[in-house]
């Protein structure tokens, strides 16, 4: 594997990791923000082996509803639920939850681990021409979808109701699913997908506004 395979697999994924970090008033421990990251890298391993037999259906052309029942059922579910797996397990012991941010802020960190290792299998695979749009636009929505999740977690923990976290799984299949649909199915036009990133972005950027209003 190249060295610049590592790099823009990595390194991106870090500077998105800094951004959403940043923006928290009061930054969660860093050690803590890390391991969420290894676990959610780690994540893409239960999610590759559940999303394998329907690899074929993930292609422009397919059935609308075959390419609705795996984007939506297969790979956005499983997906989403790998990476909210590495955030119990990484947090189980660290009672570090005390608001929605910091659910927020781990999301991110998992989505970003997840996208870290995707991306590495992705450039080595196709090559260097899909790193920057790998960089850019993978890496933030799988921030930005398990970002919504941890914000509900942590809202799951903080107000003791189950109903927050079905929540958080469903907004975020949701989310990954249609952005995954947009892209591969090809029905529509892959702006689209831009559009939505535009909106969870703007959502996400909100509560991190509405902390520094508050506090």
């Amino acid at each position: 594997m190249r060295i610049m395979t590592l790099v823009w697999g990595i390194l991106p994924a870090l500077l998105w990791l800094l951004y959403f970090y940043l923006q928290d008033r009061f930054p969660e421990p860093p050690k803590v923000v890390f391991r969420v990251f290894v676990f959610g890298a780690l994540a893409i391993i239960p999610a590759v082996i559940i999303e394998m037999r329907y690899v074929t259906e993930l292609w422009q052309g397919a059935p609308i509803l075959s390419s609705i029942l795996v984007n939506y059922g297969v790979v956005a579910t499983a997906e989403e639920l790998s990476k909210l797996a590495s955030m119990v397990i990484s947090l189980e012991k660290a009672k570090v939850i005390d608001s929605p941010v910091d659910g927020l802020v781990y999301g991110v960190s998992a989505g970003l681990g997840f996208a870290t290792l995707e991306n590495i299998l992705y450039i080595n695979s196709f090559g260097m021409q899909v790193a920057p749009v790998r960089a850019i636009f993978s890496n933030l929505a799988h921030a930005l979808f398990t970002g919504v999740l941890g914000y509900h977690y942590a809202r799951s923990i903080l107000l003791d109701k189950k109903s927050e976290i079905w929540k958080g799984i469903l907004w975020a299949v949701f989310l990954h699913g249609s952005y995954n649909f947009i892209l591969i199915s090809g029905v529509v036009s892959p702006i689209w997908a831009i559009v939505l990133l535009a909106v969870a972005f703007y959502k996400v950027s909100q509560v991190f506004r509405r902390q520094r209003r508050v506090n």
